[in-house]
C-alpha cells in the first residue's frame, strides 16, 4: 500500500477542516480523527472530486446525527464503524445514480 501524494492528502484535510469548522468539532480530537478516517475511506472508494467528497462525507455526518446531537458529532463518530460508512455511502450513490 503506498502513501497518498502531497496533493491527495492536503485535498482530504480541507474537507475534513471544512466539515469540522461546519460541525463545530475542531476542538474535539476524537471526532476529528473519526472524521478524517471517514474522508479517508471515501477517497480510497474512488471520490477524488473536492465537492463530490465534501458532499459524501458531509452526507454520512449528516446521516449519523440525531436532532439531539446536532451540537457535537463526539458520540456519533466515535462509535462510527467501516461498515456504517460503506452503507451510507453506497446508498448515497445509488440514490444518486437513480436521478
Amino acid at each position: 500500500m503506498s502513501l497518498p501524494s502531497k496533493e491527495d492528502a492536503r485535498l482530504c484535510a480541507s474537507v475534513v477542516r471544512e466539515i469540522a469548522r461546519a460541525k463545530g468539532i475542531t476542538g474535539d480530537p476524537t471526532s476529528v480523527g473519526a472524521l478524517t478516517v471517514a474522508v479517508a475511506r471515501l477517497f480510497n472508494k474512488g471520490l477524488r472530486d473536492r465537492e463530490t467528497l465534501l458532499s459524501e462525507a458531509m452526507t454520512i455526518v449528516d446521516e449519523l446525527m440525531s436532532d439531539k446531537e446536532r451540537d457535537s458529532l463526539s458520540g456519533v463518530l466515535r462509535h462510527m464503524n467501516r461498515g456504517a460508512i460503506d452503507r451510507l455511502s453506497s446508498q448515497t450513490m445509488s440514490e444518486d445514480n437513480q436521478q
